[in-house]
């Protein structure tokens, strides 16, 4: 285990410093930086009246950059490593596949997740100076997506290697932005079955569910705080849903044929 958690600190590190030489980064404070010259024209006009419009944009602009930024920052892990041989010199090291799989969800994770603060934090700043109030449910919304990051990059990691990037980044989109959509038509063309048909329960149990990790709307709408117990059982399907992904990923890759 300890020699598990120095792997992953390692390839956290090495994945940090690709992402600044990537200029992944750059990217965000570009971003944040449209996000500031947008925000300073509603300061020009004012926002009375339009606090929960300002709001809603300024959310679904964060979620719709984070997600897109989280799947190609997951997407390009591994298939990066095999497409420059990069990969070698770590299999020549006494790394196993599953530490490597484990590092490199660990690195895409935390860069993603750097990503989504840097966002967040500038917006909550931008809204407090437009004089736009936020709920302290923000800090569950934070916590709550840090959480969907973490799972949205191991469904993203274990289809990274099953299918061809493009084909995965594809895929992995419209299954982030579409998966609050699938269960409702799922439910919509069964309406005429009872909910409680076992069926039913494991098709939409089984369905990717990226949308329950947004709790936007409510910061939007200023609702109270959600009780605490609800984000332990959204983290604990957090780490079982993505574990699971994992596992589908690591059967692949401990038999996949490198070179």
């Amino acid at each position: 285990m300890t020699r598990t958690l120095q792997i992953t600190r390692a390839l956290m590190t090495a994945g940090l410093l690709e992402t600044l030489r990537r200029k992944d980064l750059y990217v965000v404070l570009i971003l944040t930086l449209l996000l500031t010259l947008g925000a300073s024209a509603f300061r020009a006009f004012g926002v009375q009246g339009l606090e929960i419009f300002v709001k809603d944009v300024a959310l679904t602009a964060i979620g719709v950059m984070t997600t897109v930024l989280t799947v190609l920052i997951a997407a390009r892990q591994i298939p990066d490593e095999m497409q420059r041989r990069t990969i070698y010199p770590l299999m020549a090291r006494p790394i196993t596949r599953g530490q490597l799989l484990l590092g490199k969800w660990a690195t895409a994770t935390m860069t993603a997740s750097l990503c989504f603060m840097l966002l967040a934090l500038t917006t909550l700043g931008l809204l407090l100076t437009l004089g736009v109030g936020v709920k302290p449910i923000f800090v569950q919304y934070v916590i709550l997506k840090l959480l969907g990051i973490g799972w949205l990059c191991a469904m993203v990691l274990a289809l990274s290697l099953y299918m061809t990037p493009a084909a995965n980044v594809t895929l992995s989109l419209i299954l982030a932005f579409g998966s609050g959509l699938f269960g409702r038509l799922l439910l919509m063309a069964h309406w005429e079955h009872d909910l409680s048909a076992l069926w039913l329960n494991l098709l939409y149990g089984v369905l990717p569910h990226y949308d329950y990790f947004d709790m936007s709307k409510k910061v939007v709408f200023d609702w109270d705080l959600a009780p605490w117990w609800v984000l332990g059982a959204m983290a604990g399907y957090a780490v079982l849903n993505g574990g699971a992904w994992l596992l589908i990923g690591w059967l692949r890759f401990r038999k996949q044929t490198i070179g």
